[in-house]
């Protein structure tokens, strides 16, 4: 091992710290102008190694002590936590780990992989209140020795809940969870204020809740070490721009509350790659190449359409569907999956619900190579032929008289159609309830559509036009920009042995996984 020093004074502290990474594994050292900075290792050699960072600026301050990635499927604790150690500081000192459970991360899960079930949460096996006792399992004891070596005088835990704890009070997300000390709570109402004016609707701002949960790393540190100490949670249903960025501005309001930091938080120009790990060994690869399906849940749905989807679209190791609240799309949670799904009930009211925004960040996530399906009132939402629709395909309607029934009709399939679709009919008996009825809308600005399935049979009741239906597409499949498109009029979900057509469409639409490392996950009920 080397070790060389530049011509400067070493700070105070600088022998602890050289005995901690000799213990733990030395990586790299450098001091520059009187700051001692350090990249360490925790494990080394075994699957929980994972960095961890030592800054030391040679000035006295308060220390404190970061962790992020605690739980796998909470990535922008992770990444947030990368970016924070490196901000320069005006005084004090910074233990930073940044992946904690690294195991977790790789396989996207929120606990430990092949452990234990009383040792797989991480956050559940640190020393509990009223109890003289170690933590449990080498991950959280090496955790946990840093905190003892170092003595912070203040700690923080970045965790990412499932929703809005304002909208669902299941979930911690958006809220500082702060150990009722009076300098904590002081300190986290001044971070709340800092993240919650960025927020415009008072249902997503953060709040603050007064005791992390026994056994979590937060709760240790207050009861074990008498310091403040807190879980900051946001919620993965956003985006992870916009996650990281708020677990940064709660962060730096600490560090500004403790003259640690100065004037603004320290700009980058992206997200770091900060969990791109090694590939991750068979028994970890679950979630690779698994495509993350939104359906959309709010005014405007109805009937069996969205049971049927939520059942044929949980697929292990293929396709995973969340339902998303119009004000989740308004917030840009779509930028967590792969494909967005449009169900049946009214399109207008579909649209009204997520509204302008949402229509906007629904037509920008298609543009950056996501996948739509709409299947009636959904396909109503994304052709051109109406103000509020999202003008994503090339076709519009060709009667203002949509009430035309319901009736069980037969369609031919295109040769693309069955290849989309993944199936070997030429003709399907098909449910179907008042879907649109399309032609071409011959606009220069969208590519034309190509068709997937033709109606052969028609329904016309309520005064409707006869003869108009026979012979025009009821399946579509477009391109806009880098996204892909599919219409569907009638109602495959709901038509017994058909059930696995949409997901075959939307399998197509959302390909090519984009680059993201989030996925909102019920399973995190808790920090």
């Amino acid at each position: 091992m080397k070790l060389s020093l530049k011509k400067s004074t070493p700070p105070s502290g600088i022998l602890p710290c050289l005995m901690v990474c000799l213990c733990t594994g030395w990586l790299a050292l450098k001091i520059n102008a009187g700051e001692l900075s350090t990249t360490n290792q925790l494990l080394p050699g075994t699957r929980f190694a994972t960095e961890w960072y030592f800054r030391d600026t040679g000035v006295p301050g308060p220390t404190i002590f970061i962790c992020g990635g605690v739980h796998g499927n909470e990535p922008a604790g992770a990444v947030a936590a990368e970016i924070i150690r490196q901000w320069p500081l005006a005084q004090g000192r910074l233990i930073v780990v940044p992946r904690a459970n690294v195991p977790g991360l790789i396989a996207n899960k929120r606990l430990i992989p092949n452990l234990d079930t009383n040792l797989s949460n991480l956050n559940r096996n640190y020393p509990r209140a009223g109890k003289a006792e170690p933590a449990r399992g080498e991950l959280a004891t090496e955790i946990w020795s840093l905190a003892l070596r170092f003595k912070p005088e203040w700690l923080l835990d970045l965790h990412e809940g499932f929703d809005f704890h304002q909208v669902n009070d299941k979930s911690v997300g958006s809220s500082v969870i702060a150990f009722p000390t009076p300098k904590g709570m002081a300190a986290a109402d001044r971070m709340l204020s800092a993240v919650n004016r960025e927020i415009g609707d008072e249902k997503l701002k953060f709040v603050r809740r007064d005791m992390p949960i026994d056994g979590s790393l937060a709760r240790a540190g207050g009861e074990q070490l008498h310091i403040p100490s807190m879980t900051l949670e946001t919620t993965s249903k956003q985006p992870m721009e916009k996650r990281v960025h708020q677990q940064e501005v709660l962060v730096y309001a600490l560090l500004k509350y403790l003259s640690m930091a100065t004037g603004g938080i320290p700009a980058r120009a992206v997200l770091p790659d900060t969990i791109a790990f090694k590939p991750a060994p068979a028994d970890l690869a679950e979630n690779v190449g698994l495509m993350r399906v939104a359906l959309y849940k709010g005014p405007g749905t109805g009937g069996a359409g969205l049971t049927n989807l939520l059942q044929h679209l949980n697929q292990p190791g293929k396709t995973r569907i969340t339902e998303v609240s119009p004000e989740e799309i308004r917030t840009g949670a779509l930028s967590n999956y792969h494909a967005v799904i449009f169900a049946g009930g009214s399109g207008s009211k579909e649209a009204e619900a997520i509204g302008e925004i949402g229509r906007s960040n629904v037509v920008e996530f298609i543009s950056q190579g996501g996948g739509y399906v709409g299947i009636c009132a959904g396909a109503y939402l994304c052709t051109a032929g109406y103000p509020w629709s999202l003008k994503i395909l090339n076709a519009k309607t060709i009667s203002p008289q949509w009430q035309r029934g319901r009736a069980v009709l037969q369609l031919e399939l295109t040769d693309k159609g069955r290849e989309i679709l993944g199936t070997a009919a030429t003709h399907l008996q098909v449910k179907y309830s008042n879907g649109p009825v399309v032609a071409a809308a011959g606009l220069d600005t969208l590519p034309a559509f190509e068709p997937l399935a033709y109606y052969r049979t028609e329904v016309a009741s309520n005064n409707t036009p006869a003869g108009i239906m026979v012979n025009s597409p009821a399946m579509l499949a477009g391109e806009f920009k880098k996204g892909r498109v599919v219409f569907i009029s009638p109602h495959p979900e709901q038509t017994p042995g058909l059930e696995e057509l949409v997901p075959n469409a939307v399998s197509w639409a959302g390909r090519n996984p984009r680059d993201f490392i989030a996925t909102p996950n019920k399973e995190s009920k808790a920090e």
